[in-house]
């Protein structure tokens, strides 16, 4: 079985976009590829806070080609900022020595909160062109 991952698309047209040497192993252009175990540890993480926050996360996570509306979108952007900040101090999310056929490759916290400002900047390019993130399970 091949290994699953939570995608956050913009428009194929951020391929043409500049986009200033800006590197992540997480981001390409046009999209954010999140480890899924990774972003089910975000989404864990956040029901540790406040089942509202995971809720939203998990809708936003198969949008399957429905655009957000601009206020829960808005709502998105905050909770990712709010997460990148809040994970940082919490305990590990994928700590070492977790059985590696569930987490094969445990990252520091702060990989989550980079993972999180990588959704939230490709949402800023994608907005910036005038159309909407899309998201799905590969």
């Amino acid at each position: 079985m091949s290994r699953m991952w939570q995608v956050f698309s913009g428009p194929d047209a951020l391929e043409d976009v500049p986009d200033e040497g800006y590197a992540s192993p997480w981001s390409y252009p046009s999209q954010v590829r999140i480890p899924m175990e990774h972003w089910q540890a975000i989404i864990a993480f956040a029901q540790s806070r406040d089942a509202a926050e995971a809720a939203l996360l998990e809708r936003v996570s198969f949008l399957d080609g429905t655009p957000l509306d601009a206020a829960a979108e808005a709502d998105f952007m905050s909770l990712l900022e709010t997460l990148a900040k809040a994970v940082v101090g919490a305990d590990p999310l994928t700590p070492d020595g977790v059985d590696p056929a569930v987490i094969p490759e445990p990252m520091p916290n702060t990989s989550h909160a980079a993972m999180l400002g990588d959704i939230a900047r490709l949402i800023q390019r994608t907005r910036a062109l005038g159309l909407s993130l899309d998201s799905w399970v590969d």
